[in-house]
């Protein structure tokens, strides 16, 4: 990766005034940064009123902070002897940030939170509702209080001061980053779905209400359109989808299904439902991708015994308190290759591990004490519908374009699932396309990072806007062959084997 950070530090030095040269602290800063080949920085009015005192301390040679906000440069500070960078992603439920040092590209540290907004609904679509009835300004402060509060773990962890947080890259989908920026966002889920600004925006930490120096940069990743945000963008940058020679698939799974087809010439994204079900929203043990939560799941096909592994955590003895997406995923494969259940989902009557609670079936994940982990067959099929619409959907879109799966070479796998999905067990049940399993690439949260590649390299700038020109979003609801599609995704793993093969 090169190294060229969005925000970047460089000693200048400056002839000192005498009788025979008069020119002003800052007109000598100027013309000083010009010879070094930086025409056209603009300097902040405070940093002005600090220059005279700053130039005369150091002999009038400076450590000069300086900013790409887009075509344009601009000081930040002087005299910082170490300058810190902050790649952020703001996902609907979580946010995630790393914390880097810019004189020498290396990440310190990465954390996570949840994103506080949750408390006004899980989903996007209900917090744009409470905006809708007036509380746009709690949804906003909300927000920025969770972003600082995350930026100030990251930097005691780290030992940054405040103003040597210089650069924040920002990338999230395009009601996320509205909220961040204070932008309305009531007119995105409504036709003709106008977001306020798709365009990048670069802005000041003051301007940005962020805990991190008042001129330092802030930098939103541009949005495609109302359901094609500033975190596909960055993605795709993160796994070069611009740049391969032929169609590769890129999905990225979290409060939905987002899915990008293309390779060089051409991109086509769409978004639907599905992502909170896979994440585990449909089952009463469902958590999210946590300490103590189950993320893989083998079932003995002859004795019937699981066995689970945990996300460990500080407590390693934590008994486990639910299961996450791919934890689901396996957990639903292996009771179909047991034998547990059905093509239809349904428990068969040779099924082990069966028990009943308040006159309702269920199979029993885990017991051990007063914990016991329980999915009932209604739960089963409430995921297998949430997987037949991501395969239909991943069906429809890929034919649209007149390829095949046969036609794909590499299939990314981003975000919740991208961490963790086993590809044999996703395609067992049909979730995901029956194709040699190589071609599944792992990716995590590409998100984060694509944010972090531009906060150490300012030439991918220009890279993110062509890419966000390139995208043409398609809509899939009313797409007539869907249905006919999801209907036979509701089996395991499919009526037609045939259509997982493309």
């Amino acid at each position: 990766m090169s190294h060229k950070p969005v925000v970047f530090s460089r000693r200048i030095r400056l002839s000192p005034p005498h009788p025979g040269d008069k020119t002003a602290d800052v007109d000598r800063l100027l013309a000083a940064l010009e010879t070094e080949g930086l025409a056209g920085v603009s300097i902040p009015i405070d940093l002005v009123r600090r220059l005279p005192g700053e130039l005369r301390r150091q002999g009038f040679e400076i450590d000069l902070v300086i900013g790409a906000f887009g075509k344009d440069l601009a000081a930040v500070d002087c005299g910082l002897r170490r300058i810190f960078g902050i790649a952020l992603d703001i996902g609907s439920t979580n946010m995630e940030c790393s914390l880097f040092d810019l004189g020498t590209g290396e990440r310190l540290l990465v954390r996570e939170a949840e994103n506080p907004q949750i408390s006004f609904g899980s989903d996007v679509l209900t917090r744009v509702q409470e905006s809708m009835t007036g509380r746009f300004e709690p949804l906003v402060r909300a927000l920025r209080d969770g972003v600082n509060r995350l930026i100030g773990e990251v930097c005691v962890l780290g030992g940054a001061a405040r103003e040597e947080i210089v650069a924040v890259t920002v990338a999230g989908n395009t009601i996320m980053t509205h909220f961040f920026l204070g932008l309305d966002v009531n007119n995105i889920p409504l036709s003709p779905y106008i977001p306020v600004v798709n365009s990048p925006v670069f802005l000041t930490g003051r301007e940005a209400g962020l805990v991190m120096n008042g001129n330092g940069l802030v930098y939103v990743f541009p949005n495609a359109g109302s359901y094609v945000g500033g975190d596909i963008i960055s993605g795709i940058i993160a796994s070069d989808v611009d740049r391969e020679e032929s169609p590769v698939l890129f999905i990225d799974v979290g409060t939905n299904v987002e899915v990008t087809l293309g390779c060089s010439d051409w991109i086509m994204t769409g978004a639907g439902a599905a992502g909170p079900a896979l994440e585990g929203g449909v089952a009463g043990i469902g958590k999210k991708a946590e300490p103590g939560t189950i993320c893989k799941v083998s079932i003995d096909r002859t004795t019937g015994t699981v066995e689970s592994e945990v996300i460990p955590g500080p407590d390693s003895g934590t008994s486990p308190q639910g299961i996450c997406g791919s934890g689901l995923i396996d957990l639903v494969a292996e009771m179909f290759h047991a034998g547990i259940i059905d093509q239809t989902g349904k428990f068969t009557d040779t099924a082990a591990g069966i028990v009943e609670r308040d006159g309702v079936r269920a199979f029993t994940v885990y017991r051990s004490g007063d914990t016991e982990l329980l999915l009932t067959e209604n739960e089963i099929k409430n995921f297998l519908v949430s997987k037949a619409a991501m395969f239909s959907f991943l069906y429809v879109f890929v034919r649209s374009v007149g390829l095949t799966f046969s036609d794909i070479r590499k299939v990314f796998v981003a975000g919740a699932l991208g961490c963790g999905i086993d590809p044999e067990r996703a395609v067992r049940i049909g979730l995901l396309p029956d194709i040699p399993r190589e071609r599944f690439i792992p990716v995590g949260n590409s998100s984060l990072a694509g944010a972090e590649m531009v906060l150490l390299d300012r030439d991918l700038l220009t890279r993110v806007e062509r890419v966000a020109s390139m995208v043409t979003y398609r809509e899939m609801n009313e797409d007539s062959d869907l249905m006919s599609v999801l209907q036979g995704a509701m089996f395991i793993p499919h009526t037609d084997p045939e259509l997982l093969r493309g």
